[in-house]
């Protein structure tokens, strides 16, 4: 952070108290003004249920608070210790528990996958000895990644360790070869190394390598270790409003990628370290080298994230620029859930957004952060910039329900008539990669169900048995098969993989 605006923000702050007492002791004028944003989305149509916000710089917790509801239903609000499910936010956690092994020289970032994965069987396509353990976190390994390995760590739950490394042959080539190229998979496969590395397997690992040290309490990869009144509800915009959708996440669905619940404040204690070389209250939790290490750049890439653009990736952090400024960050979204965490290293300041709102959430979380940031630079000609912030912000949420309608009237208008009746359809239908996919009517309508992951389904093309299957909140198109004289289907295809029924 430039001289001069740390020790205004410093004059402001005045004297904060330890990091345990956040938001009460925030400087008025500060609050004040955060709370306003905060207060002026939340009264508007076009927010998430509940949302946690919490703002850092330089050592200290300048704000952190909780809005509207983490469960709508039940009435209960939202805190700064909600705890969210915060998805890819996770692959910086797994990220720097690499870099932190590897500087202690417990694992080797230039091993090869095949030397440290000797049991996997790869894809033909692939040359693992050639793909080392750094390229898995810097998404530059070159491996495919829709498959049955990212597929069942992340919905269904449905696998076991050995039987991971058997379905590697199923990922092939990625099509970006060996340039940067944003998925899970790396992630994945980083998790499996973990836990034929070490015993207590890669949740525990990162536990005691960052959230312990780092006090983070309420972060975890065990949905069951989360109190049902402390738990972030999911809703997704619908119909023109926020509707309750399924909860999506269990404990055998948390993967190295994307398997953690955390809360505003625990991630403002992971920025205060990001910032300040690995220290939190004064207190050395990570090596200053290390924290470095993860800040630097290892591949390019050239995109932008809503008001960021983005021109690199570190070790589990995206490289992006804001006005000027670099900002690291690392987001997150799943069905009904949406993240944001990042900062500016030379500034010394970072922005934690969570919400409980998925699909337009993510547009929530961008003007916030937006907003926070210009208002705790003192960007000038703030009021101009916070309004056409707030325009654009409403464009977008005009045209993306729009898009969401469009989208609607378009399903609405498929032929809907099907072939068989509804209960041709059900039975139990298995594939060797992607697992067993049981199909059921319910109330009239049909339902489907891998692992622990439930799926919705409505009618894509009836004539031609084609229904659209809703997983994650993003719609998969099913096409069930029928011999030529039967009245039943006897296979089906999804996500480009052949399930047969079973009798």
């Amino acid at each position: 952070m430039e001289q001069h605006l740390l020790s205004a923000l410093v004059a402001l702050l005045c004297v904060l108290p330890a990091l345990a007492q956040p938001s009460r002791a925030a400087p008025t004028d500060l609050r004040r003004n955060i709370a306003e944003i905060m207060e002026r989305l939340m009264s508007t149509d076009m927010a998430p249920p509940g949302i946690s916000v919490a703002v850092i710089a330089g050592n200290r917790l300048v704000f952190s608070k909780g809005f509207g509801f983490a469960d709508l239903e039940a009435s209960i609000p939202a805190t700064a210790d909600t705890q969210f499910y915060i998805a890819s936010t996770s692959k910086s956690f797994t990220a720097l528990t690499g870099a932190l092994l590897a500087a202690r020289g417990a694992i080797d970032f230039d091993q090869s996958v095949a030397a440290a994965l000797p049991r996997a069987t790869w894809n033909s396509a692939l040359a693992p000895s050639e793909i080392t353990l750094r390229s898995l976190l810097t998404h530059t390994h070159g491996i495919a990644a829709v498959g049955p390995v990212d597929f069942r760590t992340a919905f269904t739950g449905d696998f076991t360790n050995p039987q991971l490394l058997d379905l590697l042959q199923y990922h092939g080539a990625a099509r970006a070869e060996r340039a940067f190229s944003y998925s899970n998979i790396g992630y994945n496969i980083f998790g499996m190394v973990l836990d034929g590395r070490f015993d207590q397997g890669w949740k525990d690992v990162i536990e005691r390598e960052v959230f312990q040290p780092a006090g983070m309490r309420l972060t975890t990869a065990w949905i069951s270790r989360a109190k049902r009144k402390n738990l972030a509800q999911p809703y997704e915009f619908r119909s023109g409003r926020m509707v309750r959708v399924p909860y999506g996440k269990f404990d055998v669905n948390m993967q190295a990628a994307g398997g953690h619940l955390s809360t505003a404040n625990d991630l403002a204690r992971y920025l205060i370290a990001q910032v300040n070389g690995g220290r939190i209250a004064g207190k050395q939790v990570f090596p200053k080298a290390v924290i470095a290490v993860t800040h630097q750049k290892q591949a390019d890439q050239n995109r932008k994230y809503g008001s960021f653009q983005r021109f690199g990736w570190s070790l589990g952090w995206d490289l992006a620029t804001y006005d000027g400024d670099v900002v690291l960050q690392r987001f997150g979204s799943f069905s009904g859930f949406d993240s944001h965490l990042s900062f500016m290293p030379e500034r010394r300041i970072g922005i934690v957004v969570l919400s409980n709102g998925g699909g337009l959430g993510s547009l929530s979380s961008d003007l916030v952060a937006t907003l926070l940031y210009d208002l705790v630079l003192q960007k000038p000609d703030l009021r101009i910039r916070t309004e056409a912030n707030w325009a654009a912000f409403e464009t977008s949420i005009a045209s993306a329900r729009s898009a969401m309608d469009k989208d609607l009237t378009t399903r609405r208008g498929r032929p809907q008539t099907t072939r068989h009746p509804l209960p041709a359809y059900a039975g139990t239908y298995e594939s060797p990669a992607l697992g067993t996919m049981v199909w059921s009517v319910v109330d009239g309508r049909l339902r489907a169900r891998i692992g622990v992951a439930e799926l919705e389904v409505e009618v894509y093309d009836g004539p031609r048995d084609q229904f659209r299957a809703d997983l994650g909140g993003s719609g998969s198109i099913v096409t069930f098969n029928t011999s030529a004289g039967s009245t039943t289907p006897a296979s089906l295809q999804f996500l480009g993989h052949a399930f047969a029924k079973l009798p």
